[in-house]
């Protein structure tokens, strides 16, 4: 359905990102109305046979009507133009919607919870079984696997957290119907009235993926680490280039999907042409842009090449620091020598989970380096990753 759709509108989107937002728009539109008529039919059927599980799963797809529309006005807004408030776009508004389609979840996970519980309280009675219930759940469980398909499917090719949030959703709700109909089944078929206790066990499914949702949308607002391969296929295409000898202090900032700007430190030789390592840096910078859909800002480090006393040098700080722990790396390390002192300048990258703070840190290197050699005197940056 959803491409047939996409077949009528595809004039009005022609670049990759007006596609994108297009499949957002599309799937948000056909959930809500999906969802509408679905809770139509339960929230009345259930009504009229007095099942509280038939009415709680209408009223949850009530609410998924609400997420679609969260989700479609996510997409409207991240699809706006950067301005003059806003340079990076708009791209998290995506990662806002799902953030409240997660809330919805939690929402109608405790709603439900509240209602089975209060049904088991009064002991209420069994729902009466009927082919027009038992064919509407089953029409809701074919229905929701379908939006779980198309929502999973173009979330996971453009990167939409919001899609991917809502797929979630609609796989919570096939299971929230199948435990209604075999509540119904096991009451016709042996008399036992489990309606509120399957709206129990479903509340819980429902609020053990609204706190999934909520968790996964949180860590990419706050700043999530980047992926590995990611990193290392930035890094990889980076040192490939001749003239550099190495990269630093990598760093992915994501503005939402599509919206992605990369830094990062790429070591030179000191004594190369400065002009032709700059075209160089540009040409790198182009490369990353095509290759990652990105926006890309490399600073480039003079290092000392082939140079036997710096290197030397350096080879017993690292050893020196990895005493303290052999994790910690060093970068842009310079030796400046003076008329008392040796400055050895450099930047000492450790990890975030050493628990010392920057100044225990320091003070544990400077110890460690001033038994090397009294003439040393370190001066260090401390990264953390």
């Amino acid at each position: 359905m959803i491409a047939l759709l996409f077949s009528f509108f595809k004039h009005r989107w022609k670049d990759e990102e007006a596609v994108r937002h297009g499949y957002g728009i599309l799937c948000g539109a056909v959930g809500i109305l999906l969802n509408l008529v679905l809770s139509c039919f339960k929230i009345i059927l259930g009504a009229m046979i007095g099942s509280l599980a038939i009415q709680a799963d209408g009223f949850n797809n009530l609410g998924d009507a609400g997420s679609s529309l969260v989700s479609l006005g996510g997409f409207l807004l991240s699809g706006k133009k950067p301005d003059s408030e806003h340079p990076f776009g708009h791209g998290r508004a995506e990662y806002l919607s799902a953030l409240i389609i997660a809330f919805l979840i939690l929402l109608m996970g405790v709603e439900l919870l509240k209602s089975s519980i209060e049904s088991l309280i009064r002991r209420a009675p069994a729902p009466m079984f009927t082919m027009a219930a038992f064919a509407v759940l089953v029409c809701s469980i074919v229905v929701k696997l379908y939006m779980a398909f198309y929502n999973t499917k173009y979330g996971k090719r453009y990167g939409s957290s919001a899609m991917l949030a809502t797929a979630k959703d609609s796989l919570f709700d096939c299971a929230t119907s199948a435990a209604v109909l075999l509540s119904m089944v096991m009451n016709r078929l042996w008399g036992w009235n489990v309606d509120a206790w399957c709206s129990l066990a479903v509340s819980f499914v429902i609020l053990w993926g609204g706190f999934g949702t909520a968790k996964d949308t949180v860590d990419l607002l706050l700043g999530k680490k980047a992926d590995p391969q990611f990193l290392a296929a930035i890094a990889d295409t980076v040192t490939a280039h001749e003239g550099v000898l190495g990269v630093h202090d990598l760093i992915v900032h994501d503005y939402g999907p599509g919206r992605t700007m990369i830094t990062l430190h790429a070591e030179v030789d000191e004594d190369a042409d400065m002009l032709s390592t700059h075209d160089m840096i540009d040409n790198i910078e182009w490369e990353l842009n095509r290759k990652f859909h990105c926006q890309s800002t490399i600073h480039m480090d003079p290092i000392a090449v082939n140079n036997p006393e710096t290197d030397s040098a350096k080879e017993l700080v690292q050893a020196a620091l990895k005493e303290i722990d052999d994790r910690i790396t060093i970068h842009d390390f310079r030796l400046v020598r003076g008329q008392t002192h040796t400055n050895l300048v450099f930047d000492m990258c450790a990890p975030y989970d050493i628990e010392l703070t920057e100044g225990e840190l320091r003070a544990k290197a400077i110890q460690r380096i001033a038994a090397l050699n009294e003439n040393f005197n370190p001066v260090i940056t401390i990264d953390r990753r």
